[in-house]
């Protein structure tokens, strides 16, 4: 079988604050460089090859219809695309999560986003996860102590409130601070209310333009401190690139299998 590739189109639905941009540059090249770090360090995954199409979704840009037919999956940093074209994955992650939600769910449901009473969620912190995604994905191997908890960098105020999820979706699971830290359908929809595509240096630096004009120091402190810690960000990655290629593999290896019968018979 010749090395597998991935077709993904992401969606810059923000511009990152200065520091990061001028060090990092988009959010879309963020994602690029995590998804790659994350197949180089993964025996299962390391031969695959990408080709990324970024979109500048603030300016209007997204995939055209013929483009869509070429992808294997969407990041938005949404949907028609869900319902017209069921064989492309899509991910969302932190404002992803809550779009897509709200599309998803909000005819179910008013008000799926809102404004969370508890306040904002900043830095490092676990997300224990929930059977149904664990079975599917696997303990993290990166938190051995906590295999059924996933750290990832946060920085938000808003959050999904749902009383229940349509079958076919499960929760990923919660933290202390967020009842439903991101959603999964099999082949279908993950999200992440978590940054996986941030580290300690983008969450920090995002973290001192969103609270300059509006925390106290000691506020501003603590967020810091919390965001200065060891998350598992490339665990969470790796579940994003199997999820991506989830169907496909099961396709090609049914292909595989289909081409070894005819050369059987073949040789008879």
């Amino acid at each position: 079988m010749s090395p597998r590739s991935l077709r993904i189109a992401i969606l810059d639905c923000d511009t990152p604050v200065p520091n990061v941009y001028s060090e990092r540059g988009l959010y879309s090249d963020i994602f690029a460089d995590l998804l790659r770090d994350a197949a180089s360090t993964s025996p299962e995954l390391s031969k695959l090859k990408f080709e990324f199409s970024k979109f500048d979704s603030v300016l209007g840009q997204f995939p055209s219809l013929e483009e869509l037919s070429t992808l294997n999956g969407i990041i938005i940093t949404g949907s028609g695309i869900y319902t017209s074209h069921p064989r492309i994955k899509i991910f969302g992650s932190c404002f992803g999560h809550q779009l897509l939600c709200h599309v998803l769910f909000s005819p179910l449901e008013k008000n799926v986003v809102c404004r969370d009473p508890k306040g904002w969620e900043l830095g490092v912190h676990p997300t224990t996860l929930s059977s149904a995604f664990i079975s599917n994905f696997g303990p993290v191997t990166s938190n051995p102590l906590h295999a059924d908890q996933l750290r990832l960098q946060f920085v938000h105020a808003d959050h999904v409130d749902l009383s229940g999820l349509p079958e076919g979706f499960h929760s990923i699971g919660s933290s202390q601070h967020c009842s439903l830290q991101g959603v999964w359908k099999k082949g279908r929809v993950l999200t992440y209310q978590g940054h996986a595509e941030f580290d300690r240096f983008v969450n920090g630096e995002t973290v001192k333009v969103f609270g300059k004009a509006v925390w106290d120091e000691t506020f501003m402190e603590q967020s810091l401190e919390a965001v200065d810690a060891q998350d598992d960000a490339i665990w969470a990655a790796q579940v994003m690139l199997r999820f991506f290629l989830e169907e496909r593999e099961e396709r090609e290896e049914r292909e595989e299998r289909e081409e070894r019968i005819c050369r059987g018979k073949r040789i008879d």
